[in-house]
């Protein structure tokens, strides 16, 4: 469930862009609202490092660094 995968990432940290999706999404649609002033590589890194704990301690597989590099490269070509 998105929204409460998005409560528990931002109950380790309530400064992160996260936003369920509404209505009929917000079982399953993740928003990183990174613009304006969140439009950092940072915010969207810090944003993927707390998804991926809380889905670690639900007993999901995640691969962190593939995710990180992946925002490495693709932020990089913009």
């Amino acid at each position: 469930d998105a929204a409460a995968l998005v409560a528990a990432a931002l109950a380790a940290d309530p400064a992160l862009p996260l936003v369920a999706g509404g209505g009929a999404l917000s079982k399953e649609m993740i928003r990183v609202n990174h613009y304006g002033a969140d439009a950092t590589r940072g915010a969207v890194l810090s944003s993927l490092a707390a998804l991926g704990a809380v889905l670690t301690d639900a007993g999901r597989r995640v691969d962190i660094e593939a995710a990180r590099r992946a925002v490495s490269e693709t932020w990089s070509s913009v």
